[in-house]
């Protein structure tokens, strides 16, 4: 009993000094943004039955299309002029549902 009360004891001061950190947040200020966003990002359509995924980017003002197979399309890297990177996050153990993360560069 008294170890759990020494417990407590030893609780409350940790909350004290934790709890403000906790609830630190910064309700004004200001934000300075410094260039410009040159271009869309990537267009995704499926293709052949859901089989592919075709990538519509713009690199440089010109055109970059690419089409990725579903099986490739975890940790795929594109070696062409289409500026976009995948990755697959599974939703499933069986691998039938899928979240795909496109980073554009």
């Amino acid at each position: 009993m008294k170890t759990v009360n020494l417990k407590r004891l030893m609780l409350l001061p940790v909350l004290v000094l934790v709890f403000p950190v906790l609830n630190a947040y910064a309700s004004d200020g200001v934000i300075h943004f410094q260039g410009a966003i040159v271009e869309d990002g990537c267009n995704l359509l499926h293709q052949g039955q859901g089989q592919a995924v075709k990538f519509s980017c713009q690199q440089n003002g010109k055109p970059a299309v690419q089409t990725v197979a579903f099986n490739q399309l975890n940790n795929f890297t594109s070696n062409s002029d289409a500026p976009f990177s995948t990755k697959m996050h599974y939703l499933d153990p069986q691998h039938k549902l899928a979240v795909v993360e496109v980073t554009y560069r």
